[in-house]
This record gives C-alpha cells, sequence and structure tokens, in this order.
C-alpha cells in the first residue's frame, strides 16, 4: 500500500493532481487541501490506497490526520471514498466533527448529498470514533502547532524553500523545534533553520 508521496505537481485541476516521482506520474484526487496545488511546486502528501476488482485510486491529504480522518468516515455503513472526498472538501475539518459531537444535523446537511438520514447515521456511528480522534490529535500536538499560527507555518515554509530546502525536511524540523511564545516570524525561521542545520 502506498502511503507516502513526495515530488512535483505535473498537471493540476479539480482537486485532482498528477505528481511525478522518479519519472512515474501518480494521479491523485485531493482531500482537504486549502488550496489547489500549483503545477511545478513540489509537495508531500499523505495517501490512502482504493483497491477494487474494477478500480485502484489514490487519495492524498496535505496532513497526516487528515488520512486518519478519512479512514474514520469510510467506515460508516454507505459512506465511500468518493462521500468521504466530499466531506473533507466541503467542510474544514473542526466544524464537521463539532457538528457530530453537538449532534448538529442542520451543520451536516450543508455537505451535498448529506440529507437527514445520513447525518443521523454519521452522528450514530461517528461520536465516539470522533472523541477518541479529538483527544489523540490533542496530545499528539507539538509545540511548533501550539506557537505557530497556520500562516506563520507557511511562510516559514516559504522561506525556506527559497533557501533550497525541501517541504518534507522543513515539516520534520518543524515538529522537532520549541517555539518560544513570543518568537516573531523572523526568530522562528531562524529557529527552523538552526534546526535543520542539525539534520543535515
Amino acid at each position: 500500500m502506498i502511503g507516502y508521496l513526495e515530488g512535483e505537481v505535473i498537471d493540476s485541476e479539480n482537486n485532482k493532481i498528477i505528481l511525478n516521482i522518479g519519472g512515474v506520474g501518480y494521479e491523485l484526487e485531493l482531500a482537504g487541501f486549502k488550496k489547489q496545488p500549483r503545477v511545478g511546486e513540489e509537495i508531500e502528501v499523505y495517501t490512502y490506497t482504493y483497491v477494487r476488482e474494477d478500480a485502484l485510486k489514490l487519495f492524498a491529504f496535505p496532513e497526516k490526520n487528515g488520512k486518519e480522518l478519512f479512514e474514520i468516515l469510510i467506515t460508516v455503513n454507505g459512506i465511500g471514498p468518493s462521500a468521504g472526498l466530499n466531506i473533507l472538501n466541503t467542510m474544514p475539518a473542526p466544524r464537521f466533527i463539532n457538528a457530530i459531537m453537538q449532534k448538529n444535523e442542520v451543520v451536516l446537511k450543508e455537505i451535498s448529498g448529506i440529507g437527514p438520514k445520513t447525518a443521523q447515521r454519521l452522528i450514530l456511528e461517528l461520536q465516539s470514533k470522533l472523541e477518541e480522534f479529538a483527544y489523540l490529535q490533542s496530545e499528539n500536538n507539538t509545540a511548533a502547532k501550539d506557537f505557530t499560527t497556520d500562516k506563520e507555518r507557511q511562510d516559514i515554509i516559504d522561506a525556506l524553500t527559497a533557501l533550497g530546502y525541501k517541504i518534507s525536511e522543513i515539516n520534520r524540523a518543524l515538529r522537532e523545534v520549541e517555539y518560544n511564545a513570543e518568537a516573531d516570524l523572523s526568530e522562528k525561521i531562524r529557529l527552523t533553520l538552526s534546526q535543520l542545520g542539525k539534520e543535515r
């Protein structure tokens, strides 16, 4: 099973990309990406391999927890990979999880294809699973996530990729660095760069 890929985007449209890895192009269906990856961009993704007698598909996620949430979603009776993909691409994961935990059918029905019966089934089958999932995610949060906003994290990645570092290297460093709560962006870039120097 393919669980992780890193390479250059050579085609990108409509929540799909082709990722070039060593001269082989992997077609991936995207789930949970905030923006469509650009052609020429080097990215790393976590993947779920869907295999049936008449189909072989790869679904790609920007973070490991997105893949884990997808795997939980498709355990629900009647929710296959396409429906799971639709959920993750329609609604931010925290809002979806909160709707399940609060038994909010109105919010769930904002998702295309989710009617009252499906919303009730999602709540019934996912409440305990997502409660455990949310707890594990909070336990696994690193200091980098505690002290770095999504925008700052992307700014750090952009600055360091411009210096020639790979996204996979930067993400590893971000998981290791402990940022001071008062550190500004330039200090965070400096600390991340220092960690990258230790790893090379």
